[in-house]
């Protein structure tokens, strides 16, 4: 189960759009300058909840944020009609979401997550530790941009990094059914058309 604290007041959903091919988020960008500020209602979240934010009060003086991915959602209606030789980046829609994994030392620990809204760029949810784990795991010591590609409907999500000019996706789940291991990397195309069966399965309710 996630552990994590979403600021529901913060969260005002600006309209999706296609994805833009870029992975990169600047460290000296608004979006991590959100998060940074956000550091200390981490902290203060820890005193009152450790366990749900992944570190103790104490701990959380010494976190750092560590290299962001820009977040993008498959929807369920375009995977479902999606082909092999479509191009994923024009399924992937941008939710104007930063996601910033939070380190103690070298340990991920924690998570702080930051959307654009009417007011600018605000920190909305933090901890959900489980996930930065994943991402670390799969990741290493790799820092070069990447792309956190949710499903939402599917509760899937996968790294996306670019290799030659080609997206490719590694998983942070075994996706039962198909081949996808966790920790597994193939061409977007490749991993999307192995999940239209489990889309057209579905039945479109929230899981």
């Amino acid at each position: 189960m996630r552990k994590a604290i979403i600021l529901s007041c913060l969260l005002v959903m600006p309209m999706m759009a296609s994805a833009q091919t870029k992975t990169t988020v600047d460290m000296d960008s608004e979006p991590t300058r959100a998060a940074t500020s956000a550091l200390g209602t981490l902290r203060a979240l820890a005193e009152k909840s450790p366990d749900v934010m992944g570190l103790s009060s104490k701990e959380a003086e010494n976190a750092v944020l560590r290299p962001p991915l820009r977040v993008v959602f498959v929807p369920l209606d375009g995977l479902k009609t999606f082909r092999a030789g479509d191009d994923p980046r024009a399924l992937l829609t941008d939710v104007s979401t930063v996601f910033y994994p939070v380190a103690v030392g070298d340990d991920i620990r924690s998570s702080i997550t930051v959307k654009r809204t009417d007011g600018g760029w605000v920190a909305t949810e933090f901890g959900n530790d489980e996930l930065a784990k994943k991402i670390q795991s799969v990741r290493g010591s790799d820092t070069s941009a990447a792309l956190l590609v949710r499903v939402p409907a599917l509760n899937l999500d996968f790294v996306g990094t670019e290799s030659a000019g080609t997206l490719r996706l590694t998983s942070l789940f075994d996706v039962p059914g198909t081949d996808i291991r966790a920790g597994s990397t193939a061409d977007a195309r490749t991993v999307l058309a192995a999940l239209v069966p489990m889309a057209n399965a579905h039945n479109g309710l929230p899981t």
